[in-house]
């Protein structure tokens, strides 16, 4: 059971504090005999306790128990601890000096403490139990539909989710190309580097038919004429170039492609380990930090081009989700908005 379930169903329970024992057990009595349950105090310090402890609908005081003062502050302490809970002082005497601080605490009514009133004390707590459990379903209501609302979100992205993922696979079972790598389309891999092994290798290993386009520019200055061309998608830079820094060429392509996927390549030299390092806004962190050959570059880009694919079916398991599931949930968010405006009309 939920909190707000355990308090809808404890929305019964009265409260009721008073110094004098006759007045306490003839409120009592009455308000039993009205099937509410109730906790009957002469203790104001008991009083704060059950309040702090447990739920009651209606907290019925004594505006001299211990004193005017004193019920004031429990009236407020109450109003604090628990807002949706009716606070109803009796009194005695029912002057404005009494009768009004009462009210500005947050007493929901003051009512008169005689033998005459007793029907109607009655009456008027078990009006106002039945309007904080009236209000506490409403409440209740409202959760349940937004997080039946949010499940049913959740549920049907998931089912876009698998709808995309199955109509990929049944294509790769049928041996043509999926939906997602199809969208993608084919990668613009700009390789910039004064010697050609490395861009021979990625050639042979990254051809037309599996999703690539590889271009080759021997210079810094060629390489931002074919980007200025084609925008390529990824750029494999060598570090140093005839003519400029890799880093330059990247940091350049990079602000007209803000997409772009960058790798930096130190080939080894002199008996040191080469390494790769990849480029992510103004920071670089290695990728390959032992780079011996080509093929350690060709795992790192079909890594590259599996992420890119997944996004592109992101993408695509999103845009189902809004052709066939937008139109109900757009409805369902409307059919919220007025049944809170309805419930808030009725408080």
């Amino acid at each position: 059971m939920t909190v707000q379930e355990a308090k809808i169903s404890s929305a019964q329970e009265v409260l009721v504090l008073d110094a004098e024992l006759n007045v306490l057990r003839a409120v009592e009595s009455v308000l039993l005999e009205a099937g509410l349950t109730v906790t009957a105090l002469t203790s104001a310090e008991r009083a704060y306790d059950q309040v702090l402890n447990r739920f009651f609908s209606v907290v019925l005081c004594d505006l001299d128990t211990p004193s005017l003062d004193g019920a004031i502050g429990f009236i407020r302490f109450v109003r604090d601890k628990s807002p949706l809970t009716a606070v109803i002082a009796m009194t005695r005497r029912t002057s404005f000096d009494v009768v009004a601080p009462a009210f500005r605490a947050g007493a929901t009514d003051v009512m008169p403490e005689n033998r005459d009133s007793v029907l109607s004390l009655r009456d008027r707590v078990v009006r106002a139990a039945r309007d904080v459990q009236t209000a506490l379903g409403r409440d209740h209501l409202l959760s349940e539909f937004a997080d039946v609302n949010d499940e049913l979100v959740r549920k049907l992205m998931e089912l876009s989710g698998r709808a995309t993922e199955l109509e990929d696979k049944l294509l790769a079972s049928d041996r043509e190309s999926s939906s997602s790598a199809n969208l993608l389309g084919a990668l613009q891999l700009l390789v910039v580097d004064d010697q050609p092994d490395l861009v021979t290798e990625l050639e042979k290993a990254l051809p037309a038919d599996k999703g690539w386009r590889v271009q080759h520019a021997q210079s810094g200055g060629e390489a931002l004429d074919i980007a200025t061309q084609i925008p390529p998608q990824v750029v494999v830079a060598k570090e140093s170039l005839p003519d400029l820094t890799g880093s330059m060429v990247v940091k350049t392509i990079k602000a007209s492609v803000p997409n772009l996927v960058a790798m930096l390549v130190v080939p080894a030299t002199g008996g040191r380990e080469g390494e790769v390092k990849m480029v992510e806004q103004s920071r670089l962190h290695t990728l390959i930090p032992r780079f011996k050959s080509a093929s350690d570059l060709v795992a790192q880009l079909s890594e590259v081009r599996d992420a890119l694919q997944r996004k592109v079916r992101e993408r695509r398991h999103v845009k189902i989700f809004q052709t066939q599931y937008l139109e109900i949930l757009q409805r369902c968010h409307r059919l919220q908005k007025q049944l809170e405006a309805l419930m808030n009309e009725k408080k």
